[in-house]
């Protein structure tokens, strides 16, 4: 579906815009920002109740039925953050998203590197896309896609509504999402890196327990997980001794 987002706007941006359908709120965010970078401001939304060709995660494809969910896209110009530190603000934004379903789900977990589960079950996933000046990020388009009120999820995945037994109020809790997460993107700009990072770390599904994982080869093994990185990494307990794992070194066996 081709979008004609650009010419709704005359001389100021709107804090959101959203659309009924689209192909992927990160694709029109990321397109918009291209050719209007400075003139979109920090924690822009663009939502959508649909989209046609939503990612997620190592090419897989996110689905979602319409106006049932939560979709968007938030805008950012991280340029205080050196590119070799970008996972800080997935863990940021991860951490935003957290403190506000938690009221909900007391069993929501961070499954690194950026999904959100409640107990052994997937809630919803980040997908943050980058432009890089030099060694920083000069601007980021923080995807966004949670299975709020929807029903019939495969049994690996569940939504609040499956939780709470209710429907919630969507454009409420895009709200309170956007508003916590721009107050952890804030810290993070003022360097509070480790009290973010202390408490994504509280939150990581199956922290401190021993679990399955994954090599790209294939081969299986159980681990420890023990912390988080500077960079990122997940930092391991093996059985010959401590080990870290980059972004798509190691995958969990849910």
């Amino acid at each position: 579906m081709q979008s004609n987002i650009s010419t709704k706007y005359k001389t100021e941006f709107p804090e959101r815009i959203h659309l009924p359908e689209c192909q992927s709120t990160n694709d029109e965010l990321m397109a918009l920002a291209q050719s209007k970078r400075e003139e979109i401001p920090e924690g822009f939304v663009l939502s959508t109740d649909f989209q046609s060709a939503g990612r997620g995660q190592r090419g897989s494809v996110w689905v979602s039925d319409p106006a049932c969910n939560l979709l968007f896209s938030i805008y950012l110009r991280p340029q205080f953050l050196e590119a070799r530190f970008a996972f800080r603000l997935s863990a940021s934004i991860a951490l935003g998203i957290a403190l506000v379903l938690e009221e909900h789900c007391p069993d929501l977990k961070l499954k690194w590197p950026n999904d959100i589960f409640c107990g052994n079950r997937k809630m919803g996933g980040i997908l943050i896309e980058t432009a890089l000046s030099g060694m920083f990020v000069d601007r980021a388009v923080a995807g966004i896609g949670l299975n709020i009120n929807q029903v019939g999820l495969p049994e690996n995945a569940v939504s609040l509504l499956d939780i709470t037994g209710k429907t919630s109020d969507r454009e409420d809790l895009l709200n309170l999402i956007r508003n916590s997460v721009m107050q952890q993107y804030q810290l993070l700009r003022d360097g509070g890196w480790e009290a973010i990072r202390s408490k994504y770390i509280a939150r990581l599904y199956r922290l401190a327990m021993p679990a399955k994982y994954s090599l790209p080869d294939g081969s299986r093994f159980t681990a420890v997980l023990k912390s988080i990185g500077e960079q990122g990494e997940l930092i391991l307990i093996c059985q010959d001794g401590e080990k870290k794992f980059q972004f798509k070194e190691v995958v969990f066996e849910v």
